[in-house]
């Protein structure tokens, strides 16, 4: 029973999108409501500490929520000033079908649009649209490009920050002394479960856009492009040539590389565009800028001076041992924005088509962001519940254990499973991405369940795998993730019907990929 009660919001989510087709900022209020009284009525957590939660998850969601509204303004100004259609009359000079298009944004670019930082789900939408692509298609694979390597999202930071929460937290598995053997092992171990995953990814995209037929007439093309981007990353993480966080780029660009001259040799190449038109560079601008900003605040001395310059005027206080930093200057939506501004004066939109832009931003802004906010939230509360304030600290009650959500799940899973929980492990990295709405959050929020979960069932060797396989699992649930789905829709102005259609399409490829990925993990403990 207090399994059952523990998982209901996220049974909630799901049976109001699939079953009465609303849409995920919709479902987010009331999935938000349950957990909130679920955890105060339920599991006797006071009002102050889930309320506590919920300002912590949206303080945390603001790092992506912001990133989204300032990407859906970057993304509309572009459209309204037909700097997008430049972009796609580009696009389809170099790549003649709907399929190879695919492959190219959805696998390469998306790849490695994602681990610079952008929000593919916010970005990618009015793009394949105005390539012709459907809007179910549409979103999917703006949603689906950000899964095959999402563990190098925002260069890496769902590898490197939950290393330095484990870390924190006192977990270390045989043969990890320090923090750099930890995130390059953990970094490994992650790459290891791609090439079945990325493969899986790039079958599901072409199955989004064209079905079967796709499948059959793409599935060479979609296996090799899997294969180039999850081997680059693999042979990246064991020779350590180059540094974790810019391992998603460079197996991005790889995989363009691939796709482009994959279709190239089997095409006349006369018909194919191979030149730079001069007025791309201006339309393309904002995408140029971005990038190099991008690289050049994820320096580690650069990052390091921004994060701390307006310290302590960003820190928010929840309890007296609960602090978030939200380090402006050094996130990607403050950068986002001011390539926002940047544009307005580079792609000189009218009056009129300005006022457009701020009408039509303003009108589509706020599901996703109550969506990523909400579903934070939950996340928070589930983490959170059974915890007590003394002294304005927030420390575990006398009876935290038994009035945990997630440790519930987590236990219950192992105690069902026993010395086959590896098999399981990756649905709770799907649960915790499902409802907070991010890997990096899955991976952070379970990092304790899951050492304390894995000594009890297989052992603390295995941990390192277990911890592999909970991120990969939560990589995977971006693409049934409601505030994702809810961003893609809502930049390209449709909703809860959509939205359904999408997730009922995904969801049991979804929990396949994550059934393969514990399988794996299985072999790779025992084996």
């Amino acid at each position: 029973m207090d399994f059952f009660v523990a998982i209901l919001p996220i049974l909630l989510v799901l049976v109001g999108m699939l079953v009465f087709n609303r849409s995920g900022s919709f479902v987010s209020v009331f999935g938000w409501l349950l957990c909130f009284a679920i955890a105060v009525y339920y599991f006797n957590t006071p009002f102050s500490v889930v309320w506590g939660a919920t300002i912590m998850g949206i303080v945390k969601a603001l790092g992506i929520s912001l990133a989204v509204t300032f990407t859906m303004f970057l993304i509309f100004l572009m459209n309204e000033t037909k700097a997008l259609s430049k972009i796609i009359d580009y696009i389809k000079g170099i790549t003649k079908n709907k399929e190879e298009q695919t492959l190219f944004l959805g696998m390469g670019f998306g790849s490695l649009s994602t681990a610079l930082g952008m929000v593919t789900p916010a970005m990618f939408p009015p793009i394949f649209r105005l390539l012709g692509f459907s809007p179910v298609a549409a979103i999917a694979i703006s949603i689906l490009c950000y899964d095959p390597l999402t563990s190098f999202a925002l260069f890496s930071i769902p590898i490197t920050l939950p290393a330095k929460v484990a870390m924190s937290f006192g977990i270390k598995p045989p043969g990890i002394d320090s923090l750099s053997s930890f995130v390059w092992e953990y970094t490994f171990k992650i790459t290891a479960f791609l090439p079945f995953v990325s493969m899986l990814f790039a079958f599901l995209m072409l199955y989004t856009v064209g079905g079967m037929h796709a499948l059959k007439k793409n599935w060479i093309a979609a296996t090799l492009s899997g294969l180039v981007l999850s081997l680059t990353a693999l042979f990246l993480a064991w020779s350590k040539i180059a540094p974790v966080e810019i391992i998603g780029v460079l197996s991005g660009l790889a995989t363009m590389v691939f796709v482009y001259f994959y279709y190239k040799n089997g095409s006349n190449s006369t018909q194919r565009q191979t030149f730079f038109q001069k007025d791309l560079l201006v339309a393309s601008s904002p995408f140029i800028i971005l990038i190099l900003l991008s690289f050049i605040v994820n320096m580690h001395s650069v990052k390091l001076y921004l994060s701390n310059l307006l310290n302590p005027y960003e820190i928010i206080h929840i309890f007296a041992d609960k602090k978030e930093d939200l380090n402006i200057l050094s996130s990607v939506w403050f950068w986002i924005m001011v390539v926002g501004i940047l544009s307005i004066f580079i792609l000189k939109p009218t009056k009129e088509q300005l006022n457009k832009v701020t009408k039509l931003w303003l009108k589509r802004i706020w599901g996703p962001f109550l969506a990523y906010s909400l579903f934070f939230s939950v996340a928070y509360i589930m983490a959170w519940s059974g915890m007590d304030v003394v002294g304005s600290k927030l420390v575990p009650s006398s009876n935290f254990t038994q009035n945990n959500m997630d440790i519930i799940i987590s236990s219950s899973f192992a105690k069902s499973f026993g010395s086959f929980y590896p098999l399981v492990a990756p649905f709770l990295g799907l649960i915790g991405a499902f409802v907070g709405g991010s890997s990096t959050a899955s991976n952070v929020l379970f990092a304790k369940i899951q050492w304390e979960a894995t000594i009890s069932t297989v052992g603390a060797n295995a941990f390192m795998w277990i911890y592999a396989a909970h991120a990969v699992g939560g990589g995977i649930a971006s693409a049934i993730t409601p505030s994702k789905i809810t961003n893609a829709a809502a930049t390209i102005g449709v909703g809860g019907k959509e939205e359904a259609q999408f997730i009922k399409a995904t969801v049991l490829p979804v929990l396949f990929m994550c059934l393969v990925v514990g399988i794996l993990s299985m072999i790779f403990i025992y084996l």
